[in-house]
């Protein structure tokens, strides 16, 4: 990663992986809305190792998507050795490890979350991801297991000396899952303490919230997960520090483009299943959503799709009528 490219992650507002949620055409999306850097969903470690093919398709990315990272998950440090190695001639530009994900399935393999309960073997992880690639790396952390089982402080020193390069650190536990409060004084803690730059995640859906966030934690920058889905404009409204309300056209637009783009990787065959899942993200914050979102979860083909385009545009265009 250039010196460009690192500052885009580390001092900038990038997106957040998410499993099933930021594919390659949403992660294209919020770096033309103003994300400064993207990270792929999580891709199993071991997985590469074995050449599965699932696990290599997730390594798909546009160069318009640049700077990207891809994150890894897994348990045994010589997965994440060879992982690494396999990534490293493929165009990204850092990889960061997943030792935040509180999904059960995940957790139980030792992976993730799980990760915080052992912090050698987390080290370990990094220093092998460190010894099979010359980019750099980056860790997805919490900030503990649980409010009896934080991280500890010297979690940032230890990671460090290991060779990563900065870390991001989502403000809850893993028994919050996604709810519950940010611990803004447990990332500020780390951030701290850190000898490399810390990026705040946690709830951060407009421009207060990331001015708050930074001030309360001392951050170098900001990573935004679920505050994009369906609104990939907050990028935009972060870049030019206020509230930017796209018009029920732009809206539209946009779902045609990640439509568009989709169709570029995803089989025919499974394209409107696969597209099911991102569209009823748009679909919410107006009466009647709840019933367009049934509709939408049967979108069989692309009649179908601009039906529900059409119908989303109109419910968009009344609420706009109403608030004037």
């Amino acid at each position: 990663m250039d010196e460009v490219s690192f500052l885009a992650y580390t001092g900038g507002t990038v997106l957040a992986p998410m499993a099933g949620s930021t594919d390659s055409a949403f992660r294209r999306i919020c770096r033309r809305m103003g994300a400064t850097a993207v990270v792929t969903e999580m891709v199993a470690a071991a997985g590469l190792s074995r050449r599965s093919v699932r696990s290599h398709r997730l390594l798909r990315f546009h160069p318009g998507e640049k700077p990207i990272g891809v994150q890894l998950f897994g348990r045994r440090p010589g997965d994440f050795a060879r992982a690494s190695d396999i990534v490293s001639g493929l165009g990204f530009d850092f990889i960061d490890i997943n030792a935040g994900c509180p999904v059960k399935k995940v957790v139980r393999s030792g992976s993730g979350s799980a990760l915080l309960r052992d912090i050698p073997a987390l080290t370990e992880i990094v220093r092998a991801t460190v010894s099979g690639t010359d980019l750099p790396v980056t860790v997805k952390v919490r900030v503990g297991w649980s409010p009896e089982e934080p991280v500890p402080d010297s979690l940032p020193s230890l990671l460090a000396d290991a060779g990563a390069s900065a870390i991001a650190v989502h403000g809850r536990y893993r028994t919050d899952m996604f709810g519950g409060s940010v611990r803004t004084d447990r990332i500020a803690r780390l951030a701290g303490l850190s000898p490399i730059p810390v990026v705040a995640n946690g709830d951060v859906t407009c421009p207060d919230d990331a001015r708050a966030l930074l001030s309360a934690t001392g951050a170098t920058g900001l990573m935004v997960g679920r505050g994009a889905m369906g609104n990939p404009w907050i990028f935009r409204s972060l870049s030019e520090g206020r509230e930017y309300m796209p018009s029920p056209e732009e809206v539209t637009e946009v779902i045609r483009d990640q439509f568009r783009m989709m169709s570029e990787y995803v089989p025919e065959q499974h394209l409107y299943h696969v597209l099911r899942g991102s569209l009823l993200q748009y679909i919410k914050g107006f009466r009647g959503a709840s019933d367009l979102r049934v509709r939408a979860t049967g979108v069989a083909d692309r009649e179908d799709l601009e039906d529900i385009i059409r119908n989303l545009r109109e419910h968009l265009q009344r609420k706009e009528s109403e608030a004037q």
